[in-house]
């Protein structure tokens, strides 16, 4: 896994690993605060899994940080803003990790009685990692940041933990948010500035196979509005362009806007099925006589609520996930998959359940041990959610029709192909995520093609110019020797002093753990 890093990311790697080996020889090294920044198909989310595993190797000889705290509770965690990306570097969401409240309105609202529970699973974290930090807003920064100092009972920077963030602000921002986390704003506490360096990848690991249509991606990822595209990008882009009746439907269509994308939905559904079925939510009401809740003969309609009124589907359609149901196992808001089966009720015809095969296999395995089931089906029921209506609840199921979706619900998302419609756009970074979902040229089917879209956020340009640059000089030589064919050389020595007799005396890895720091020799194999 780690012999495929390429130098930066190798940098990164090796600078992490030399301070995880610092903290458990007891030397004490400063937290670090670290921005590993770099588009769309760069290796962030590989070289997030080759420090989470190297590190947590290491961390491991810790002993507890506390006495309540188990020896096999994580030292790295790692953590997104979605489950989506959660469930591709096998993490959790901060927000059910650091349980954190859905409205982050201050003032910061503390664990109460949870606290206990949560500082017991997380006392021994060393580092935390952040991926898809572009949605993080300025707000969530802040709690997470009183959240880990509540946690460990210390007012230092996030608790004292280290922190590795991960993301690409030329990517989409948080939706409903001024600015991103990187630009500062005097009215917003701001953590980054103060705290945060920057290295960027720039070698792009997805698209090899497809040279210029990286080197394309690169460039519109950081084009100002008034600069005009290249005439090679112009031609490469055209080449993808492609009428409407003449792009596949079964292929992922992306929108910018919810409008595009419910019109399509509705109009594919009608093309490809006749029998649609219509799920209507249950909505029930406190009454006023008996103060016991009730079910209405119709659902409320109208507001804006996360589980619909009503459901417009067909057994075989692709459907998307609403909500996050299981991060582990890929039952994330925004996971796909396909229909199978409406489950109804033996006694009244009631649709119970509904059975989807999900793209991701790895749910079916899950889900199937958790209900039995003898198909390849996850199964999943209604959810619930409270109404604006004063004592209202509703049970619905948490999906969607996905024949399309919006630009920002496909961020941190590969697909192989899709149909991108560059209509309506409306802000900065929209076209070059929507581009950058295909891993080749020859998968995109572009249609209404308006360069004046393509465009990056100035104030993401400005803040990063100005950002802190991470320096891994001390780490180019040990990178050098990494390539040498010398059996000397393919060894790592680090050290503070020297108690054996020369470099090259064999000190054994498992017991340089009870050597006092100022004496330490490890000797690390690659």
């Amino acid at each position: 896994m780690y012999q495929n890093l390429n130098q930066k990311q190798a940098c990164v790697f090796y600078a992490i690993r030399d301070w995880c080996i610092q903290r458990v020889c007891g030397l004490n090294p400063d937290p670090f605060f670290l921005y590993v920044n770099g588009g769309a198909g760069t290796g962030k989310s590989h070289l997030i899994k080759c420090i989470h595993s190297e590190a947590s190797k290491i961390l491991s000889r810790l002993p507890a940080n506390a006495e309540e705290a188990d020896i096999s509770n994580p030292t790295v965690l790692l953590t997104s803003f979605t489950g989506t990306a959660a469930f591709s570097i096998n993490g959790s969401t901060l927000h059910s990790l650091l349980k954190l409240p859905r409205s982050l309105k201050p003032p910061i609202q503390g664990l109460g009685n949870q606290l206990d529970e949560v500082r017991s699973e997380l006392m021994n974290a060393e580092i935390i990692v952040i991926d898809e930090i572009s949605m993080v807003s300025k707000p969530l920064f802040a709690y997470v940041d009183a959240r880990l100092k509540q946690i460990k009972g210390t007012q230092r920077p996030f608790g004292g933990m280290s922190v590795l963030a991960v993301g690409d602000f030329y990517q989409l921002p948080p939706v409903r948010q001024s600015k991103p986390l990187c630009v500062y704003d005097p009215e917003q506490i701001d953590l980054w500035q103060e705290h945060f360096q920057m290295i960027t990848l720039t070698e792009i690991m997805r698209q090899k196979d497809d040279v210029a249509f990286a080197e394309m991606l690169n460039r519109i990822r950081v084009k100002e509005k008034t600069d005009e595209l290249s005439q090679c990008d112009r031609d490469l882009l055209s080449q993808a362009v492609t009428a409407p009746e003449e792009c596949p439907i079964e292929v992922l269509h992306i929108y910018a806007t919810n409008k595009n994308v419910e019109s399509h939905n509705t109009d594919t559904l009608k093309k490809l099925h006749s029998n649609i079925i219509i799920i209507t939510a249950d909505d029930f009401q406190k009454d006023k006589r008996t103060g016991r809740m009730a079910g209405r003969d119709k659902p409320f309609t109208g507001g804006r609520n996360d589980l619909p009124d009503t459901l417009n589907v067909a057994e075989g359609a692709r459907v998307m996930l609403t909500r996050n149901l299981d991060t582990l196992n890929g039952l994330v808001n925004g996971a796909f998959g396909i229909l199978i089966k409406v489950v109804r009720s033996e006694n009244d015809g009631h649709i119970i359940k509904l059975g989807l095969r999900m793209d991701n296999r790895q749910s079916v395995r899950s889900n199937r041990s958790a209900n039995a089931a003898s198909d390849d089906l996850v199964y999943i029921e209604r959810a619930e959610e409270s109404l604006k209506f004063k004592g209202a609840v509703r049970r619905q199921f948490p999906v969607k029709l996905a024949f399309a979706c919006t630009i920002h619900k496909t961020q941190g998302l590969t697909t192989q192909t899709a149909v991108v419609s560059m209509k309506n756009i409306f802000e900065p970074g929209m076209a070059y995520v929507a581009l950058s979902r295909v891993t080749s040229l020859s998968g995109l089917y572009l249609q209404d093609l308006d360069e004046k879209k393509i465009y990056a956020n100035p104030e993401v340009t400005g803040a990063l110019q100005t950002m802190r640059q991470a320096s891994f000089e001390e780490m180019m030589p040990l990178l050098q020797s990494l390539t040498s064919k010398a059996p000397l050389l393919q060894t790592v020595f680090i050290w503070t002093a020297t108690p054996c007799s020369n470099a090259t005396d064999m000190c054994p890895t498992q017991t340089f753990l009870t050597w006092p720091a100022e004496v330490v020799v490890e000797l690390l194999c690659i």
